[in-house]
Formats: C-alpha cells, structure tokens, sequence
C-alpha cells in the first residue's frame, strides 16, 4: 500500500462486527472472541502495519472509529459495547504517545446509523439516516480540524450521560427502545 501510495498521510481503521449475544448460559466465548478480534485487534493491527510510514509524514491522522455505546451499553451487544470502548482508551492513550510526533489521533463516535451492521438496523426509525451521517461528519473535520473526538449531535445523548448525571437514564432509554436497541 505504501509503495503504491507513499503520499498517504490518513488512516482510518474502520472494523466493526457488532453481535446480540446471550451471556447469561455458557457459549458466548468463541463469538465474542471474533468481534474483539476484528474491533479491537483490527485497529491494533493496522496502527501496527502503517505507524511507520505515517510518522514520516509531516502532518498525518490516524482515525480510529468507536461508537456511542463506547459511553452507554446496550444490552444485547455486550462484546461490540466493550470493544469500542477499548478503542476510545486506546484512540485516548495513542494520541499521548504521538503528541509532537505530526500524527495527530481523532476519534469518530457514531449513534447508531441506518447500516446492515446489525438485523433490521439499517430500516430502525431510531438510527441517523447514512446520507446525514456522513455530511455532518465531513462538516465536522472540515470545521473543527483540531478535535480530538467527532462527534456527530446524534451520539451526544449517549456519549454524555455520565457528565450530564442521567447515565441510568440514558441506560435505560437505550435498552428500552427495541430488542436492538433501535
């Protein structure tokens, strides 16, 4: 990749499978271990494969993609919840270590958003629609170029309960909306 593209300069380690699953009877284990191994490991991997080349850069970006249930779970997807959150710390104590390095660490928290990534997601009422998502995305990087964290409004709800003191709300409003979620 490098060879044919020298002049890359952004890397986005986009990896995601998201699963319901039953944790309360034993045979989780080997799915689980899947989703950390495409969520978590995934992005590892790729940092691993492209840090080198991205530090030669002058100005780089290494953009990871958490999720809003990085701040608030949803009940079925216990596996997925835990994941992103691994990448909000990792994409946190990466950009420690690349401060003063030009790479530059951000990253994107998307709501749920009208995907396949989960059954009956992609029609839920309840998810941002792909189109709208991904212009308030792109008008996010263009306007604010120094965030850390992209935060389309949509996930505030969730990234923020805690803050707000109504996580149990939040919680709660989450896994009461439909088996999903949605």
């Amino acid at each position: 990749m490098v060879a044919e593209h020298p002049d890359l300069d952004v890397l986005v380690t986009m990896a995601g499978i998201m699963r319901a699953e039953d944790w309360t009877t034993s045979g989780f284990a080997e799915g689980a271990a899947e989703v950390v191994t495409t969520n978590l490991l995934g992005p590892i991997r790729l940092v691993d494969a492209f840090i080198d080349h991205l530090r030669t850069r002058p100005e780089a970006t290494i953009m990871t993609v958490s999720s809003g249930l990085a701040f608030a779970p949803l009940k079925v997807t216990p596996t997925y919840n835990a994941t992103k959150a691994a990448i909000h710390m990792l994409s946190e104590s990466i950009r420690l270590q690349l401060d003063g390095t030009g790479v530059a660490v951000v990253e994107l928290e998307p709501p749920s958003v009208a995907t396949d990534l989960m059954p009956g997601q992609k029609d839920s009422p309840f998810a941002m629609p792909l189109d709208a998502f991904v212009r308030e995305v792109v008008d996010l990087i263009q306007t604010q170029p120094d965030a850390t964290e992209i935060q389309v409004e949509n996930v505030k709800f969730l990234r923020y309960g805690e803050a707000r003191g109504d996580y149990d709300q939040v919680v709660a409003t989450l896994n009461r909306l439909d088996p999903h979620g949605h």
